[in-house]
């Protein structure tokens, strides 16, 4: 009974490093510390949290699509938080982007 729940835990972890390594692409390691695995593995997680997040909130089906969907909705944000950090209009950001799409 301990061995099977033993191995019944290495597979979710398995399955688990499975997922992050496809989607996030976490097969190469930057730092080989301990500290620094730490730390890739935690941000990872957090962004597949949100991503799952992303995902339950605009109901997308799969992650491969949503993945660049919540990519560009961020970077969207991000420059519109900035723009108005600088004190721009980030309405002409909504503007631009919808005569380049044309």
């Amino acid at each position: 009974e301990d061995v099977t729940e033993v191995y019944r835990r290495r597979w979710d972890i398995e399955v688990f490093f499975k997922f992050i390594k496809q989607l996030f692409n976490f097969s190469h390691l930057v730092n080989r510390s301990e500290n620094g695995i730490k730390v890739v593995l935690y941000v990872t997680m957090i962004a597949a949290i949100l991503l799952s997040a992303y995902k339950k909130e605009t109901k997308q089906p799969g992650y491969k699509i949503p993945r660049l969907k919540f990519a560009a909705d961020l970077e969207a944000e991000i420059i519109k938080y900035l723009i108005i950090k600088c004190g721009g209009d980030p309405e002409k950001m909504n503007a631009i982007l919808l005569c380049n799409s044309s």
